[in-house]
């Protein structure tokens, strides 16, 4: 009986050990998993993360923190990451395709900074994101191409920003409206121009654009409102004439462009000759002149010429005209009264 119980007994330790080594390496794994709290440590850098990928949630709010390179490449640490925020920290702009580092993330908050103006490819590269939170910011205007590549987003706050609600600007976010987005968060109002202040910036959209925007890109895996399909349908059962573009426009313009080019070629090659072939034809028009002229003198042998000179006296009394021999003397009534 000795013998047997010392190896169960070596088994029965074995086994304690083991379950309370992997028992704490899970338990520790589960709560990266969940999140890292990094909140009020006044951070200037994003931390990297040794064992980042098991982290999915990351919040730092209350830090300094700008997204800067270096916080972009702190953040390509966190592969799994599902949410992050960044609350209340001082990031003022965003490059473009910064989050691309971090291709899972859903949800995304930025609210509390004093982010001023957004790139058109900021969020570029975040294709799953569901909810963007850009409250309490200083921004005043969005680009219309800002949420084109957003086709999964549910949730956009957008509350405690100056709006600028002037028709121009207010484009994306009828676009926002047109899509169906949820507009999370307290009334967004208007606080510029002076005429729009206090109003509400959807009701500001809908006055400026009371029909949704053209859609120049679908996405097929997007559901589509069986309303507006069928309503569509029937638009285009009742009207099937196509709807011509520019393409005829592009291709006179090519047409004309080539015709021009051909032409330029054509003058650029037969240019000289067509010169050279004009300048001979008026050397051969001067000398054939020159030849009838010449033949002219020949026949006749001299050169026969009828001048008229009147002279007047200074009493006035008689007027002579003489006419130049046929040899070319003439007399001169001066010296004949001289003499």
């Amino acid at each position: 009986m000795d013998g047997w119980r010392q190896p169960l007994l070596l088994l029965w330790l074995t086994s304690v050990v083991a379950t309370t080594i992997l028992g704490g390496n899970a338990t520790v794994e589960q709560e990266d998993a969940l999140e890292k709290n990094l909140t009020d440590k006044l951070l200037q850098v994003i931390p990297h993360s040794s064992n980042g990928s098991s982290v999915t949630e990351l919040v730092i709010e209350g830090s300094l923190i700008t997204l800067n390179e270096a916080d972009r490449l702190a953040l390509a640490s966190y592969p799994r990451l599902v949410e992050l925020h960044l609350d209340g920290n001082l990031v003022t702009r965003i490059p473009a395709w910064y989050f691309s580092v971090v291709p899972h993330v859903r949800v995304l908050s930025l609210s509390g900074n004093k982010i001023s103006s957004l790139d058109p490819e900021s969020f570029s590269g975040l294709d799953v994101l569901t909810e963007l939170d850009l409250s309490h910011n200083l921004l005043t205007s969005l680009h219309t191409q800002l949420f084109r590549r957003l086709t999964n987003l549910q949730v956009l706050k957008l509350q405690g920003n100056p709006w600028n609600c002037s028709c121009p600007l207010l484009s994306s976010i009828g676009e926002v409206k047109a899509a169906g987005l949820t507009v999370g968060g307290k009334q967004i109002t208007c606080a510029s121009p002076e005429k729009q202040a206090g109003r509400d910036l959807l009701q500001a959209a809908a006055m400026c654009y009371p029909s949704p925007p053209p859609i120049f890109t679908t996405d097929p895996q997007k559901p589509v409102n069986s309303q507006n399909s069928s309503s569509q349908k029937h638009n285009i059962d009742k009207d099937p004439t196509p709807v011509l573009g520019n393409t005829w426009k592009f291709a006179a313009c090519v047409a004309a462009l080539a015709m021009c080019t051909s032409v330029l070629i054509v003058c650029a090659i037969k240019g000289p000759s067509l010169y050279k072939l004009f300048h001979n034809y008026r050397h051969r028009r001067l000398r054939q002149e020159e030849d009838v002229v010449s033949t002219v003198f020949s026949e006749t042998g001299r050169c026969v010429n009828h001048q008229t000179f009147t002279f007047k006296q200074e009493n006035g009394q008689i007027e002579e005209e003489e006419e130049e021999e046929e040899d070319g003397y003439f007399e001169d009534p001066y010296i004949k009264s001289g003499e």
